[in-house]
């Protein structure tokens, strides 16, 4: 994750509103996430044991966790 949610002031504000960096940085991970969790989701079918099934799915779990605090922060900065 670029940016921690997790911290000792979690609404400071890192980044400007309106910027541009930050905007295309933050489509950047939206973006790359999104193919890994294609890619993983992908794969699901092909695990062949329970444990390879769980490692799929929570990796997968984590990647929307940062695709959803990458959305909230676009909305922030736009």
């Amino acid at each position: 994750m670029i940016l921690s949610q997790d911290g000792p002031h979690p609404s400071m504000r890192f980044l400007e509103a309106a910027d541009p960096i930050a905007l295309a940085a933050l489509e950047h991970v939206l973006e790359r996430d999104a193919q890994d969790v294609r890619k993983l989701l992908e794969w699901l079918p092909a695990a062949q044991t329970r444990r390879d099934r769980r490692a799929i799915i929570a990796r997968a779990r984590d990647l929307l966790a940062e695709i959803e605090f990458a959305i909230q922060r676009i909305a922030e900065v736009e």
